[in-house]
């Protein structure tokens, strides 16, 4: 095993062996199996999630943050298993506490992925899409590594944040050499030990190595797209100041040309005003 693989083997046992979500492991494992069952209805998983205060209020912030868009705020956890579908809600479950950690781990980070989650929104609607809340989900999630390795690594976060700035390299090429794998990877790892569904992990683990191949490779596409565009138009800060290269076989796969493009980047200056430039 070669130096890299050696990092990247660490940090996955490291994921392995991580629980660091402060609510109470019977709520999450409770709510987990309410999700996988055909049985369960909206209300019961709505009041399972409710026993919880924390976690309520928790999901609840998230759901009301801007990301979906609604035109009205969501008030109960039945009515946001309703609008956004229970594998939505488990993403958010499962993530809420390592959301909150964002701005710590890199100012701006919380913006972008908030940005990242309306524009795939957008693009899912302009290519009219199934399932747009799940698509927000993964792109809200789509940087949730970086929180991980650093809440795990800190000083290796230290150093990574030191080649970007001394190399002037893209974040996720800098915490390949550091950590001997990137955000995405690290990210995917998390929510597969969540066991969350292939169609949310793979957009995360594959955003910045997009291969029209692999499964769920639609959602793939729209993520890095959105995160792409994000990064252009500087919605946030995704931790350095350069933007990642749009791969054109996923603007291929998602068959889009130019003016697709250009309407979806207009409706993110008309829509997106509240999100800070950095």
């Amino acid at each position: 095993m070669d130096e890299l693989e050696a990092k990247k083997d660490r940090v996955r046992q490291h994921l392995e062996r991580a629980n660091n979500l402060p609510t109470l492991p019977v709520v999450i494992a409770r709510v987990i199996g309410m999700v996988d069952s055909p049985q369960t209805s909206s209300r019961q998983l709505g009041d399972e999630i409710a026993k919880d205060q924390v976690l309520t209020a928790k999901v609840l912030k998230l759901v009301n943050s801007g990301f979906y868009g609604f035109s009205r705020p969501i008030s109960t956890i039945t009515h946001a298993v309703t609008m956004l579908g229970f594998d939505a809600v488990k993403g958010l479950v499962l993530s809420c506490s390592a959301l909150e950690d964002m701005e710590e781990a890199l100012p701006g980070l919380w913006e972008h992925s908030l940005a990242c989650a309306r524009t795939c929104g957008f693009i899912a609607e302009q290519l009219g899409l199934d399932e747009v809340e799940e698509l927000s989900v993964s792109g809200l999630l789509h940087d949730l590594g970086k929180v991980v390795l650093f809440q795990g690594f800190a000083e290796e976060f230290h150093q990574v944040r030191a080649l970007v700035e001394t190399r002037d390299l893209l974040f996720f090429q800098a915490e390949e050499q550091v950590f001997g794998a990137h955000h995405g990877l690290a990210g995917g790892w998390l929510l597969e030990k969540w066991t969350l569904p292939g169609k949310l992990v793979a957009p995360v683990s594959d955003h910045h190595d997009f291969r029209p191949q692999r499964s769920h490779a639609e959602c793939t596409a729209v993520v890095h797209l959105a995160d792409v565009l994000c990064r252009a138009e500087a919605l946030g800060r995704g931790g350095d100041r350069k933007i990642p290269q749009l791969q054109p076989a996923a603007v291929k796969l998602l068959d889009l040309g130019m003016e697709e493009i250009r309407k979806i980047m207009e409706r993110m200056d008309a829509e997106l005003d509240d999100i800070p430039r950095m």
